[in-house]
């Protein structure tokens, strides 16, 4: 997710307990070419607890996604992703994204570059598309998919819900179950995507519909421990107010002095929720313009002593 999936995230994630395989938050393909790249590759930014790893890029020109899957298999990455889902409106305009459904020749072209730039003589890393359902409506999913798997992607991750659902409905796991078995049929692999919010019930889906595995969005965002063995448990706000200072400080160390600190500010509802008194004090952290006042608000607090009850 975009300003999300950071490598200052992953690595709470990582700490909290890490999913089988991570994704970069979507870059541009197109701005890689351009003289943004340098700010760019900040997004590609991976540490070695971070594999394996997939790069994810969006993009509506295959020469441009050529040199982005080559980009990423010399970074290290350990697959690449199109994005093909992306309902934001910037995105769409600019034919990237889930727009790409209303150009299925070109969406085509682009899994084919991206696969070509990412192999070598010596090293070819597995290429995945996430998409949804269709833009409009579910009858829309199998002709689109058919599209997609007759470019021989090595994994196809589907969101189930069309653009215009928005998240107003509850994920088409059902219709999932239909593209999983689409995409067994031609010896790709499928992944589910929607609505899940702990490892659990991921691991249920996935038996129930035939997927090969789940990934998870949203969910992480509003749980860091969601992959790990107490990901249902509670979590004391001790806990919690110790791990937005070790978000902080990686964001701080990644971002400081290139993004605005409200990027991290958003994630502080994460942490600081489920307690008596974290309302006034998540409102407090809210107002503040950097870090050293956010770390000074919060060692007060812990040094006063947190609230007893705990929160997920």
């Amino acid at each position: 997710m975009a300003d999300v999936t950071d490598v200052a995230f992953r690595s709470v994630v990582a700490q909290c307990g890490r999913p089988d395989v991570f994704y970069t938050e979507f870059v541009s393909a197109h701005g890689l070419a351009s003289a943004g790249r340098q700010r760019l590759l900040l997004d590609l930014a991976l540490t070695d607890s971070d594999h394996p790893i997939v790069a994810q890029f969006f993009g509506t020109k295959p020469e441009h996604l050529y040199e982005a899957g080559k980009l990423a298999r010399e970074l290290g990455f350990d697959g690449v992703d199109i994005n093909m889902g992306c309902p934001d409106r910037t995105i769409m305009k600019q034919g990237a994204g889930a727009a790409l459904m209303k150009t299925p020749e070109l969406a085509a072209d682009l899994i084919h570059a991206l696969r070509d730039g990412s192999s070598s003589a010596s090293r070819r890393i597995p290429v995945a598309v996430k998409t949804r359902l269709g833009l409009y409506s579910t009858n829309e999913t199998d002709a689109w998919l058919e599209v997609i798997l007759h470019a021989k992607p090595d994994v196809l991750v589907v969101h189930g819900r069309t653009v215009k659902e928005a998240s107003k409905v509850a994920a088409h796991w059902d219709i999932i179950g239909r593209a999983a078995a689409m995409a067994h049929d031609g010896e790709v692999l499928c992944v589910g995507n929607g609505d899940i919010v702990n490892a659990s019930q991921g691991v249920a889906l996935c038996a129930q519909w035939g997927t090969d595995g789940f990934m998870v969005g949203r969910g992480i965002f509003q749980n860091p421990w969601l992959f790990s063995a107490h990901g249902e448990s509670e979590h004391t706000p001790h806990k919690r107010l110790h791990l937005l200072l070790t978000h902080t400080n990686a964001w701080m160390r990644q971002w400081g002095g290139v993004k605005s600190f409200d990027f991290m500010k958003k994630f502080y509802k994460v942490y600081v929720s489920g307690w008596p008194g974290a309302a006034n004090l998540r409102a407090q952290l809210m107002e503040q313009k950097g870090a050293e006042q956010v770390r000074a608000i919060v060692t007060e607090y812990l040094q006063k002593g947190t609230p007893t009850a705990t929160a997920r």
